[in-house]
């Protein structure tokens, strides 16, 4: 089954308006991940993702920030949307696929509470959470001086302010 994630209700297709991962080109994106999609449940002003695969392809999510997750997502809906047919989708990776055109859908599931949906999906062991507080300390200092270093050259354009919010306390 393939996902997107999004906390708009009411899409009848997914538009071909992100940046490749793989290429230049503009594309719309689906996952086999129902986790990875949940982690996408979040405004655009919000484009903070930490969490990919390991080795064996379960999914890690590192806090970044005190209380990343709860803050990102507590209490906020999502909708997870399922193409309706899979023609023009390509693999771009183990979980997920790219389309240079949009995407028709359906609404496959709405979240009432993404953070708790996400810790269901962590009790049953399809993610492990890496929480800022049990993170070695020199590693919580390197990533917020990088992310200090990537906001002042204006890496995090369109949500710099979220950035600012939640780093500069720890710069």
């Amino acid at each position: 089954m393939l996902y997107h994630g999004s906390v708009v209700d009411g899409l009848t297709t997914i538009w071909a308006k992100s940046k490749s991962h793989t290429s230049d080109n503009m594309v719309a994106y689906f996952t086999l991940d129902r986790v990875y999609a949940l982690v996408c449940c979040r405004k655009a002003s919000e484009n903070f993702v930490t969490m990919g695969p390991d080795k064996s392809g379960r999914q890690h999510y590192f806090e970044r920030f005190p209380d990343q997750l709860k803050i990102m997502y507590s209490g906020k809906e999502g909708f997870l949307y399922m193409p309706i047919s899979q023609e023009g989708l390509v693999r771009t990776g183990k979980r997920s696929f790219e389309s240079l055109t949009d995407v028709p859908v359906i609404l496959g599931e709405r979240v009432d509470d993404v953070y708790e949906e996400i810790l269901k999906e962590e009790r049953a062991g399809n993610v492990v959470i890496h929480r800022y507080a049990d993170i070695d300390p020199e590693e919580q200092k390197q990533m917020a001086l990088s992310i200090r270093d990537g906001w002042a050259q204006g890496e995090f354009d369109g949500y710099s302010e979220f950035v600012y919010e939640h780093f500069s306390p720890l710069w």
